[in-house]
């Protein structure tokens, strides 16, 4: 066994290399043995070299109501019920998550005319109401995005000052300079959407689904450009015609859209595509097993919902014991195990909101 003070005798670059390697939970508990490793631990340079160096951990978040946030943990093969709200010191009534980056999240409060966004880090339980938006009252769109390299992160938002406004506004808060910043406004039709929608981000780009208030189309994936501030509506035809709650996602470097077929009121398969940037066509990868889907099989209103990160999708129902995990890279179904926070027979309310998925890394620097 080592002794005590052998820890006391080591150079603090040595045991600052020693600590990166521990995974976050570690990291801090051993910030509550004593002072010297508090400091040590919360130092700039030890966050650096733990942010390089330390094993590399996510979540996948199933936020089914005000009250509860689900994560399960590919790497432990568990689901842990975070006490989010609690360790950001919000009203979990009053407040709904709508991004995840770069170990961020972000909420907008419930039940105002003037709608405030509040980004927080749940590791670190620090949290930052942010300044009123300059134009945006109704939010339509909205993204995040977290730049490890300079510690930073923008949120974008897209939406209108009135409800009936056909004019929309697209607005992006950057931390660096800490306050909103003015981005153009637009008529375009695809930008007037029947919900908020929640955007996704990749190589520069937002993207996200909308169905337009105004047209009959459907589902249009459209993208903005944050260099460019200009929307765009791709004019990217959906697979199929049938398709029920669909979820973009982002696995590496493809973005791949999910969603059930659902005939006769009835799912029929629930499938994976993804984006062939060649001739902008979505190309079928994957579709769920019927071993697997009539476990699932269910009237055509259970919601559905799918995040991504890396080679893992997570599949979600508004029952909140029920997931299913697919790994890109070995073709494989896997059902995840019940969450004991949730009972089967828990009736969940069918609003948009009601179940919305985000993966979620962990971050003691993110802020």
């Amino acid at each position: 066994m080592v002794e005590r003070s052998v820890w006391y005798r080591l150079p603090e670059e040595v045991t600052e290399r020693i600590f990166s390697y521990l995974p976050i939970a570690s990291v801090l508990r051993c910030r509550c043995v004593c002072r010297s490793w508090n400091s040590l631990l919360n130092s700039r340079s030890f966050l650096e070299l733990w942010g390089r160096v330390s094993p590399r951990d996510f979540f996948f978040l199933v936020y089914h109501n005000s009250q509860l946030v689900a994560a399960y943990s590919p790497s432990s093969g568990r689901w842990n019920n975070l006490p989010i709200f609690d360790r950001c010191s919000l009203d979990p009534g009053r407040v709904l998550l709508l991004a995840s980056s770069g170990g961020l999240l972000c909420f907008r409060n419930r039940n105002s005319d003037y709608p405030t966004l509040i980004v927080c880090n749940p590791v670190t339980g620090t949290s930052r109401v942010l300044p009123e938006m300059l134009r945006v009252r109704y939010i339509d769109i909205v993204g995040m995005v977290a730049d490890k390299a300079s510690n930073s992160y923008r949120v974008l938002v897209t939406g209108t000052t009135e409800p009936t406004s056909n004019e929309s506004i697209t607005e992006v808060y950057d931390s660096r300079v800490e306050g909103w910043i003015h981005h153009g406004f637009s008529k375009l039709d695809f930008l007037q959407v029947w919900y908020e929608v929640h955007a996704i981000w990749q190589n520069g780009s937002f993207y996200c689904l909308a169905t337009p208030v105004n047209t009959a189309r459907g589902y249009r994936f459209i993208c903005y450009n944050l260099e460019r501030r200009q929307w765009l509506d791709l004019n990217v035809k959906m697979p199929s015609s049938d398709i029920r709650s669909p979820s973009l996602v982002v696995c590496g470097d493809k973005i791949l859209l999910t969603g059930k077929i659902v005939v006769d009121y009835f799912i029929r398969s629930i499938c994976i595509w993804e984006l062939n940037w060649g001739n902008l066509k979505w190309v079928r990868v994957g579709e769920m097993p019927e071993d697997e889907l009539t476990k699932i099989m269910s009237p055509y209103s259970v919601l559905l919902q799918c995040q991504g990160l890396n080679d893992l999708m997570c599949f979600s129902t508004h029952r909140g014991w029920q997931s299913i995990m697919y790994d890109l890279s070995e073709r494989r179904w896997q059902w995840l195990p019940e969450n004991d926070a949730y009972e089967k027979n828990h009736t969940v309310a069918m609003g948009r909101n009601s179940l919305i998925g985000l993966p979620y890394e962990p971050s003691l620097s993110a802020k």
